[in-house]
Parts: C-alpha cells; sequence; structure tokens
C-alpha cells in the first residue's frame, strides 16, 4: 500500500440502509475512507469476499490496525467510535438511528 492510501476501505453497496449507518458514522467521526460500490447480485461481489470471506455487506477494512474485513453494521460503527471516537460519545443507537436513517 502506498503512503496516501486510505487506511480505511468500506466495500458499499448503493441503497443499503446497513452501509448508510456505517457511512454516517464515518462522515460523523470526520475520518477519510475509500469506498468501493459492490455489485447488487451477491454471487458478483468477488472484490467483497476476498477480503472477508463473505459476500454481504457493509465491510471495512482498516489497514492501519490490521484489521480485514470486519463486517456486520453495528459491529462496526461501535468499532469506528472506540478506536476514531473522542471515547466519551457512544454512536447513535435506538430510535437516534433509526430516524437519522429515515431523514439523512
Amino acid at each position: 500500500m502506498t503512503a496516501s492510501a486510505p487506511q480505511l476501505e468500506l466495500y458499499n453497496l448503493q441503497g443499503c440502509p446497513y452501509c448508510k449507518k456505517v457511512r454516517r458514522a464515518l462522515d460523523d467521526l470526520g475520518v477519510a475512507y475509500e469506498t468501493h460500490t459492490v455489485p447488487p447480485a451477491r454471487s458478483d461481489r468477488t472484490e467483497v469476499y476476498a477480503a472477508s470471506g463473505q459476500y454481504g455487506v457493509p465491510v471495512l477494512v482498516d489497514h492501519a490496525n490490521d484489521i480485514e474485513g470486519m463486517a456486520e453494521s453495528d459491529d462496526i460503527v461501535d468499532y469506528l467510535y472506540a478506536e476514531y471516537g473522542d471515547g466519551e460519545t457512544p454512536p447513535p443507537s435506538g430510535i437516534v438511528d433509526r430516524l437519522l436513517s429515515r431523514f439523512f
């Protein structure tokens, strides 16, 4: 990886609410990341499979912390806030998260 390559990569599907949750967390934290938009058909997601061993999205890769292919949006959001947050502000959850997902 080159020095200018982003440390975080997100495998993402347009219209996926779980991917949107992770993108919102990354944006909220102000963390730079590279997005890989994947095909809608799971069988065509060879790039996702190579990174994570599964075909679902979202999938996060964090080169700085040797995280290869973290799946599950809730786990990714918790990880991002723990690793890149201020240590005090928890990620949105419950009704707040549902409202943010609906309107943003």
